[in-house]
């Protein structure tokens, strides 16, 4: 699908396509995706991201799931541990996700467009992507709250892996972190009333980004006693001992120097997850109130 992009993407993704879709002007990726599975001709959708590569052997591995597990309605698989780009950002956020792929249940909470694949059948069945959503954003995780409330089974296949090129700046971290991701998603836990306990908002990472808003907190009452340093610093021991397989990744990928900068951006990332949830829990009582 060519999403009215303005480049010569359409082009090139004509070398190697049967049949490219363009649309004139950007509708949004589940648009895009929905138009795509009403042509497609197949019994299964595999869905990657533009900035995403796959391995040779991706594409069989996924069908050898599906032919191994007919229970499966859809797959999804997750980021290698080699992020081409080289800048810190970037391996932060891309080792992250593939540390919380590689450490989650393999009985899926949600889908993942990212490298993730649904029958077609079951898709149309659902009206496939929200197009409500007219930017990225949750419409692949929106997708896997309606499989599971279905009864469909989605597996996480660690053995499925793929590269993520997307080269992290700290604008587009936190625009997709927080409006993209973080509020949107609070908004669909709470429509749904239902806070999974898996990927990175399982308990450990719930009380972790609780205990680090309060050692914030304390941290700056230290100014007037330093008393409140010493119990801001107690509150991130259980941080570090429920993060400590991540950390220990950390330093194995990039050293001392990479783990100790990746861990004080984590720390960061709990705090604006945090102030994220509450604006998410606040849009999500305004649309109640004017419904």
């Amino acid at each position: 699908m060519n999403d009215g992009s303005t480049d010569s993407s359409a082009e090139v993704a004509g070398r190697f396509a049967d049949r490219v879709l363009t649309f004139p002007s950007p509708r949004g990726p589940a648009f895009a995706r929905n138009r795509g599975a009403e042509v497609a001709k197949g019994e299964v959708l595999f869905f990657i991201d533009a900035d995403v590569f796959c391995y040779p052997d991706t594409l069989a591995k996924v069908s050898e799931v599906f032919a191994s597990r007919p229970d499966l309605s859809a797959v999804i698989g997750s980021y290698d541990n080699a992020p081409p780009a080289a800048n810190f950002l970037s391996r932060y956020k891309n080792l992250t996700h593939h540390f919380v792929h590689q450490n989650s249940s393999s009985e899926a909470s949600t889908f993942w467009t990212g490298c993730g694949a649904v029958k077609r059948e079951v898709f149309l069945k659902l009206h496939g992507f929200d197009e409500s959503y007219r930017m990225p954003s949750i419409e692949d995780i929106e997708l896997g709250y309606r499989l599971r409330e279905q009864g469909y089974r989605i597996a996480l296949c660690k053995h499925i892996v793929v590269k993520h090129a997307k080269i992290w700046t700290f604008r587009s971290l936190l625009s997709s972190d927080i409006r993209d991701r973080a509020i949107p998603w609070t908004i669909l836990q709470l429509y749904y009333r239902s806070i999974i306990n898996d990927l990175n908002v399982s308990w450990p990472q719930r009380a972790a980004s609780i205990f680090t808003c309060l050692a914030v907190c304390l941290g700056a009452l230290s100014f007037w006693n330093p008393w409140f340093l010493a119990a801001a610093a107690a509150l991130m021991i259980p941080v570090i001992g429920w993060n400590y397989k991540l950390y220990r990744f950390y330093y194995r990928q990039g050293g001392a120097w990479f783990c100790l900068r990746a861990a004080a951006m984590h720390w960061f990332y709990y705090v604006y997850s945090m102030l994220a949830f509450g604006t998410g829990c606040l849009q999500y009582l305004a649309r109640r109130q004017r419904r």
